[in-house]
C-alpha cells in the first residue's frame, strides 16, 4: 500500500498481527497510496545462476520484478513456472542497470496489466513536472479507443505473443487518438484537434501499445521539435513543433447563471483539491456547484478524498483491498476510510485474520467543508479511477445528483515506489481495488468495466465540445440546480 510494508519492521508486524499497530506507519502507509517506498534488505542480497542456466542472476532486474511479483494485486494471473521464467529468461541479456529496467518493464507485461510498469527516469522527471502542474511537450492528451479484449490464454513463449500483436496491428491500425487539446499550447497553434488519429511521430509509424507509450514517443526537451502525422476524416496531415514547458491547471473554474462551475481535469497534481478550495472560496456567492469531473482520467487518491471533504461534513468515502507486501504468503488488507470533523479516519483488517482487532486511527487532513448549497457531478465515458472514487462517495452519501453517461470503469489503484531502484527508475504496480461506501467496484479497466452509473443519463453528442453553448450535459446540470433552488 505503501512504503511501510516494504520494510522488515512492517513484515514482522504483519505476521504477528499484534493488536495495537503503531498509529504513526500506519497514517505513512495509508496517505501514500501512490507514495514513496523503499525496498526490503531480502531484495539487495547476492544470488545465486538459476539451474541450467549459464548466466548468473542480475540483483537490479530481481529488485523490479520481485517487488512488482510481492505487490501485484492479483497474483494468481501467473503460474508457478511462469513466475520463475521471468526472474531467469533475460539474464544473458543483461549487461548494466540500464538493462535491468529495460527487461524488467518487459517481464511485467506478463501480467497483462497496463498500469503496472517500469519507468525510466527521463519519465520520472516528466512525472514530477505534471504532479506540479508542467509537462515539457505539445500540449495534448491522448486516448485509446480501441475495442477492450478480454485477457489472452497465458503463453510462456514471448514470440508468440509478439507474433499474436503483429496480427492485431496488420489487421486494424492503432486507435490512439487526441481526447484534449490544452489552451495556448504549441498543439493548438499546430491546428491539432480532439478526435485526431496519432499514425506517425517523427516519420515513425506508432507501434504502441497505450495511450502513455504514444504520449512519451511525443514528449522531450523544451525547445526541441517534434513532426506529428495525424489523420482527420480519412485524411493525413502532418504538423511539427517546438516542444514547449506546459502549463497544466488542475481545475478551471466560471461563474455560470449564478452557479459555480469548476472543471476538475486531474487529481494528479499534489494541489488539485488546493485549487478546488481556492475556487469556492473565491466565488462565495455562489447558488449551487457543478463538479465536472468529465475527461478527468484520476490521479491521487488522497487529493479525490480531500476535494470530497469540501462538500461533505461526515460519512464512508472508501474502502480499499490491497495485496499486503509479504514474500512468503499472499495476504490482503481491506482499509475503510470515513470522513469526520477531524479528518479522515482508518480502520482496516487483513483477510486472515477476520477475527481480530481492526486497527482503527490515522487521522488524515481534510479540508473544512465549505458547501451548503446543491451539488451536481458531470460525468462521461472517459471519467476514471480517483474521479470514479470520488463520484461514488458523493453519491453514495447523496451529496451530490450525478449527470451524464457511465464511468470508465476503473476500480484498481497503483502504488508507485520511487527510491533505491536500478538507473534511478521507479516502479508502478497496480497494487488494489476500491469500492465506492455502497459497495459498487468500477470494475478492472480491461474485460470488466462497469463504471458508476449516473442519476441522470444525458449523452453528449459527437460533434459538440465541452462547455459549448450546445453543451447538453451542462445544460442538464443548471437545470437541476435553478429546479433545487425554486423548491
Amino acid at each position: 500500500m505503501a512504503d511501510s510494508y516494504l520494510d522488515s519492521q512492517k513484515r514482522d508486524a504483519h505476521q504477528a498481527r499484534p493488536e495495537q499497530v503503531e498509529a504513526q506507519e500506519k497514517k505513512r502507509a495509508a496517505e501514500n497510496l501512490y507514495a514513496d517506498a523503499d525496498l526490503s534488505a531480502s531484495a539487495n542480497q547476492p544470488v545465486k545462476p538459476q539451474d541450467g542456466n549459464s548466466c548468473p542472476s542480475s540483483v537490479p532486474y530481481l529488485k523490479l520484478v520481485n517487488r512488482a511479483l510481492e505487490n501485484f494485486y492479483d497474483p494468481s494471473r501467473l503460474t508457478a513456472t511462469q513466475v520463475q521464467e521471468i526472474k531467469s529468461k533475460y539474464n544473458c541479456s543483461i549487461k548494466s542497470d540500464a538493462d535491468a529496467v529495460k527487461y524488467a518493464d518487459e517481464a511485467l507485461k506478463t501480467l497483462q496489466d497496463d498500469y503496472t510498469d517500469v519507468i525510466t527516469k527521463p519519465e520520472t522527471v516528466e512525472i514530477l513536472r505534471s504532479e506540479n502542474g508542467e509537462i515539457s511537450g505539445i500540449g495534448i492528451e491522448l486516448k485509446d479507443n480501441s475495442p477492450k479484449k478480454g485477457p489472452a490464454a497465458p503463453t510462456d513463449k514471448a514470440a508468440d505473443k509478439a507474433a499474436d500483436r503483429a496480427v492485431d496491428k496488420a489487421v486494424e491500425p492503432n486507435q490512439i487518438v487526441i481526447n484534449k487539446v490544452v489552451e495556448n499550447s504549441p498543439a493548438l497553434a499546430g491546428g491539432l484537434k480532439a478526435g485526431d488519429r496519432i499514425v506517425k511521430v517523427d516519420n515513425e509509424p506508432i507501434d504502441t501499445e497505450t495511450a502513455t507509450d504514444t504520449a512519451k514517443l511525443i514528449r522531450g526537451e523544451v525547445g526541441t521539435k517534434v513532426k506529428l502525422t495525424v489523420e482527420r476524416q480519412g485524411k493525413e496531415e502532418v504538423v511539427e513543433m517546438t516542444r514547449a514547458l506546459i502549463d497544466f491547471p488542475a481545475v478551471k473554474s466560471e461563474m455560470r447563471d449564478g452557479y459555480l462551475h469548476l472543471s476538475v481535469q486531474t487529481f494528479g497534481q499534489s494541489d488539485t483539491s488546493d485549487e478546488v478550495k481556492a475556487a469556492i472560496q473565491g466565488h462565495p456567492d455562489a447558488k449551487g456547484y457543478i463538479l465536472d469531473l468529465r475527461n478527468n482520467p484520476g490521479g491521487f487518491v488522497m487529493e479525490a478524498l480531500k476535494t470530497g471533504s469540501l462538500f461533505m461534513t461526515k460519512g464512508e468515502m472508501l474502502r480499499t483491498r490491497t495485496r499486503a507486501a509479504d514474500p512468503d504468503a499472499v495476504d490482503f488488507e481491506t482499509t475503510n476510510y470515513t470522513l469526520n470533523d477531524k479528518g479522515i479516519q482508518l480502520s482496516s483488517k487483513y483477510d486472515s485474520d477476520p477475527q481480530g482487532k481492526p486497527f482503527e486511527g490515522a487521522l488524515m487532513q481534510r479540508h473544512p467543508d465549505l458547501v451548503d448549497k446543491p451539488v451536481v457531478i458531470l460525468v462521461n465515458e472517459n471519467s476514471a479511477s480517483a474521479s470514479e472514487l470520488l463520484t461514488g462517495a458523493m453519491k453514495d452519501n447523496k451529496e451530490a445528483y450525478v449527470i451524464g453517461n457511465q464511468t470508465y470503469g476503473k476500480g484498481i489503484g497503483q502504488i508507485t515506489f520511487r527510491n533505491g531502484l536500478p538507473d534511478g527508475s521507479w516502479l508502478k504496480v497496480t497494487n488494489f481495488q476500491y469500492f465506492t461506501p455502497n459497495g459498487t467496484w468500477p470494475g478492472d479497466a480491461h474485460n470488466r468495466k462497469y463504471g458508476i452509473a449516473p442519476d441522470l443519463k444525458v449523452t453528449l453528442p459527437k460533434d459538440v465540445q465541452m462547455n459549448s453553448p450546445e453543451d447538453i450535459q451542462l445544460k442538464a446540470a443548471l437545470d437541476y440546480l435553478k429546479s433545487k433552488e425554486t423548491k
